[in-house]
């Protein structure tokens, strides 16, 4: 079941003519320096092949399979199989020459030889073509590139020429193209023997997008190798994606806008044709003050939202990047006006803010600070003045107001900012005396007291007098009343002393 997994896998490689960089190695295989062999592709054997080789890994642990690669478009039958090589001599300290040997009598292929040793959790292989019997062989071809590239202009092609019985100065490559949308062919198919540059059996042609007449577009190529005895090889296949055009920048963005307030940009407008997808947005902010900055944001991002704070006019540049690294750019100007400072006025001390007026006493300090908010100026770049009365008495942003006299006083701020607009605060200080009442006053005015409290008690006196000095007259059944009850009161008087 491996071999078969393993058969697939190599087939798959092969249906994409994309044999290993390492299987056309001229001298070394593409397997690093760990498992080597200077025999090179497209040997040709009869009866026995024999191939030698290092290695830098125990040797006791390796095993090999040819397969059947004539038809590459066929499940690669396996021809023979193996563990172990033929023979095994140590020259130093982990490394070890080795030999093997296989009799391939009665075989007419075109082959591929795996050899593979285990490297940790991993493994390492070694390939080569081999042609094996009486033949003819046809001819393989190894490419030196990706199986998709991008072409703005022009591009070369480096392959390799595997050949059994002529040279590969003798073979020409033959080229074939459409235009492949979706992945399929979608027109007409177009063919040509291209001009190709060999040195030995390495060659390299070039795809010109412009003498190819190539759109923009994605592009399916095959190119095959036709040797002198007229033997073709199997495809090689390549997607093509063409960007010959540059893209088209494009920005949406208001013409005016304020200090501090969001505003968004949009450039997602932008194009590059069928490749729209595939485009990277770089923006550049030019302040007024002719500062150049790259706002926070990614090449993806075709949309910026950003807070201008500064009065004046910007430049915003949008530099739209296509795959192949061709660059489209666009500007728009925004104009930013000024926002008038806003003032919050407070006094240390006391949790009371913007305060129309205020009292204190004589011999008092009184620190105002003031709060300016400027969505386009720090502090440090606005100007205070303080007025009081009329009279500048300080340029500072702060203010400690001391050594007044009593009285009232009007007290006026003005900020200006770095564009010369300005906003103004204004209140009223009340400055109260601290000084006890005079003497004189205090005396005059406890005697006035006195004499009230005097006054008040003689009135009261006389009313009194007044009241208890009336005689009383009861009614006459009041009287008997009265004196019944006198009677009953002597009676019980009586009474009790004769109980004690």
């Amino acid at each position: 079941m491996q071999i078969h997994l393993k058969s697939w896998l190599l087939m798959s490689l092969l249906l994409l003519v994309l044999v290993p960089t390492t299987s056309a190695s001229s001298e070394v295989d593409n397997s690093s320096e760990i498992l080597t062999s200077p025999t090179l592709d497209g040997i040709w054997v009869n009866e026995t092949l024999i191939l030698n080789g290092s290695t830098t890994l125990n040797p006791q642990n390796v095993d090999w399979v040819l397969y059947d690669v004539t038809d590459p478009y066929l499940e690669w039958p396996i021809l023979r199989s193996g563990e172990f090589f033929s023979v095994v001599n140590p020259v130093a300290d982990n490394l070890w020459i080795w030999s093997l040997t296989i009799d391939v009598s009665g075989l007419n292929c075109t082959c591929w030889l795996e050899i593979g040793q285990p490297n940790g959790l991993g493994k390492e292989f070694l390939n080569r073509i081999i042609f094996i019997g009486l033949g003819p062989h046809d001819p393989m071809i190894s490419p030196y590139h990706p199986s998709s590239i991008m072409v703005d202009n022009s591009v070369e092609i480096a392959t390799k020429a595997v050949l059994s019985d002529s040279n590969a100065n003798d073979s020409n490559i033959i080229l074939s193209w459409c235009y492949a949308p979706n992945g399929a062919c979608d027109g007409v198919t177009n063919s040509k023997t291209v001009s190709v540059d060999w040195e030995g059996n390495s060659g390299s042609f070039e795809i010109n997008a412009t003498e190819l007449e190539l759109t923009d577009g994605l592009w399916d190529f095959n190119y095959y190798l036709q040797d002198s005895l007229l033997k073709n090889s199997p495809d090689v296949s390549i997607s093509v994606y063409v960007d010959r055009t540059n893209p088209i920048s494009s920005l949406i963005c208001p013409n005016e806008s304020s200090e501090g307030q969001n505003i968004l940009i949009d450039g997602s407008g932008s194009n590059d044709g069928v490749w729209s997808n595939n485009l990277q947005y770089v923006w550049y902010i030019n302040s007024p003050e002719g500062n150049v900055y790259v706002p926070n944001t990614n090449d993806s991002q075709s949309v910026l939202n950003i807070e201008l704070n500064e009065s004046g006019e910007y430049m915003i540049r949008l530099d739209v990047i296509d795959w192949v690294g061709r660059m489209n750019s666009t500007v728009a100007y925004v104009t930013v006006d000024n926002v008038i400072p806003v003032i919050e006025f407070e006094i240390e001390g006391v949790d009371v803010r913007n305060p129309n007026s205020w009292q204190f006493s004589e011999g008092d300090n009184l620190s105002l600070h003031p709060s300016v908010i400027d969505p386009g100026d720090e502090n440090s770049g606005m100007s205070f003045y303080w007025y009081l009365d009329d009279e500048l008495v300080s340029e500072f942003e702060r203010y400690s107001v001391k050594d007044l006299e009593v009285g009232e006083y009007n007290l006026l701020l003005i900020v200006e900012d770095d564009d010369g607009a300005n906003a103004s605060y204004e209140m009223d200080l009340v400055v109260k005396s601290s000084k006890l009442s005079d003497p004189e006053s205090t005396s005059y005015t406890a005697l006035i007291s006195l004499l009230l409290i005097i006054t008040i008690a003689v009135i009261m006196s006389r009313r009194l007098t007044s009241v208890k000095s009336k005689p009383s007259s009861l009614p006459k059944w009041k009287e008997k009343v009265s004196q019944s009850t006198s009677g009953e009161e002597t009676a019980n008087d009586e009474e009790s002393e004769l109980w004690d």
